[in-house]
């Protein structure tokens, strides 16, 4: 039997349940380097792995079919076999084979970097290739045109590689020729790999990006319905024109103001009922700290954490401090990190996908973000800047386990530390409060990513305030 699989855009937890099986009970698995490398830590002992090289793949999956009559064979593709993937060429070329054939899906690149953007390709959208090697760019630059006529969001991949670099000036140029030049466009390298990085600038804009985007960059252009809310770039619907936001109900009509307006409404409605609450709240907080944990409450919806958050050795002076020098923050997950204020996010770094930390979780038997911790400390990422744990409790032990052996030496300017769990999160964190160095804790089970991103946001918010009074 021959299994194509997509197997996700990298990270291995965003790999299907069927992808998994496929390949745990594979006796051959076919693929690049690249592809094969992303899934090495499962691949079993005991199947044997065909490498294969770019400009190979029909041979390859000729390959495939034929062993597929007589052994479990799985031929990988990342992100989605059917999308610019091998899904197509196996089934051309067993077309007259007695190979019983399937074909896996996975989540492709436009689905994985819209995640991390926002939400860009909610309403109508197309995918397209900038690469000529199999199309002719006469064809590419003629869809490029009627789709850039379009008003829909359109997702580019394979943007530019070292030997194809006019192909992304010219998409610019057709797109600027018929989309407004303030159009917002999204940028993902690395999705969900190891140096993921994410903008969010505008059609104007995209020039000067192009020294950072390659082969494994994918863009997304939006249209006239998709905007930059709150560092997320989104698409709308519809629902704008139908509903009212504040209310939920159908409107029958215009909304004053529209969308944003509705929105902005139900924004400064929250917190100013967040004002209230945190002003009321008789534990003693400094003006600061009152914006901090306000904004764990906005969160949250839920005055509850103001009685769980503890500020120990004034963290949020300190991390207005560090973002001002333009520390580095390290995140143990990254959705922490996509979630962190755009204008800082080129400060922010996570390793929990990196494959040195996976050999180092494998080999240690560590978790991937206990080892992306790790990572960080031996890239001397720790020492001075700031940690943020919104979802790992082996994360908070790692920090510990290093601070206590490193002593002043591996010691972080500021922990954000707020695992969620019913399993040594609480313990983590108390370890945290009693290592004298400035923190912010939910202390107990609760907390979690968005009170991470709360705090560390509001911090950085303060910071830029700061910085705006000192001009």
């Amino acid at each position: 039997m021959l299994s194509v699989v997509g197997i996700g855009p990298g990270s291995l937890d965003l790999m299907t349940e069927r992808a998994r099986a496929r390949i745990s009970s594979a006796d051959v698995i076919m693929g690049n380097v690249r592809y094969i490398e992303l899934i090495k830590d499962i691949i079993p002992a005991s199947a044997e792995v065909v490498i294969g090289r770019m400009g190979t793949e029909v041979e390859r999956a000729k390959k495939a079919v034929e062993l597929g009559q007589y052994k479990d064979v799985v031929l990988v593709s990342g992100g989605d076999a059917g999308i610019y993937g091998m899904a197509g060429l196996a089934i051309e070329v067993a077309v007259d084979s007695d190979t019983k054939l399937e074909i896996v899906p996975g989540i492709t690149s436009a689905s994985a970097s819209a995640a991390l953007l926002g939400a860009p390709i909610s309403n109508d959208f197309a995918v397209v290739s900038l690469s000529d090697l199999l199309v002719p760019w006469s064809e590419i630059e003629r869809k490029l045109e009627g789709l850039a006529k379009m008003d829909i969001a359109v997702v580019v991949y394979n943007p530019k590689s070292k030997n194809r670099t006019v192909q992304l000036e010219k998409t610019h140029g057709i797109f600027m020729q018929f989309r407004d030049r303030k159009t917002i466009v999204g940028i993902v390298r690395n999705a969900e790999r190891e140096g993921c990085e994410i903008e969010i600038t505008r059609l104007e804009d995209l020039p000067a990006f192009y020294h950072r985007i390659d082969m494994s960059t994918t863009i997304i252009i939006g249209c006239s319905g998709t905007k930059d809310l709150g560092a997320r770039m989104v698409t709308r619907r519809g629902y704008e024109t139908k509903y009212d936001y504040e209310t939920g109900n159908g409107n029958g009509g215009d909304i004053a103001g529209g969308y944003v307006e509705a929105g902005n409404r139900v924004w400064e409605k929250s917190k100013a009922i967040v004002r209230d609450i945190v002003s009321k709240y008789p534990g003693s907080l400094s003006d600061t700290e009152k914006r901090v944990a306000g904004r764990v409450v906005f969160a949250n919806a839920d005055p509850s954490f103001l009685d769980l958050l503890v500020f120990n050795h004034h963290p949020v002076e300190t991390g207005i401090r560090c973002i001002k020098e333009g520390k580095t923050i390290i995140t143990d997950i990254e959705m922490v990190k996509a979630g962190i204020n755009k204008k800082y996010r080129k400060n922010v770094q996570c390793f929990v996908n990196a494959p040195k930390s996976m050999e180092i979780a494998k080999r240690e038997g560590l978790t991937r973000t206990a080892a992306g911790i790790r990572l960080a400390k031996e890239k001397g990422l720790i020492q001075g800047n700031v940690v943020v744990i919104g979802n790992a409790p082996s994360a908070c032990q790692e920090i510990c386990a290093l601070v206590e052996e490193g002593g002043a030496g591996v010691k972080p300017a500021l922990i954000v530390a707020t695992p969620v769990g019913f399993v040594n999160a609480a313990e983590a964190k108390e370890k945290i409060l009693a290592m004298g160095i400035p923190c912010i804790v939910i202390r107990g089970p609760r907390g979690g990513t968005p009170s991470a991103v709360a705090i560390i946001n509001e911090i950085i918010e303060l910071s830029m305030e700061e910085k705006r009074g000192e001009k």
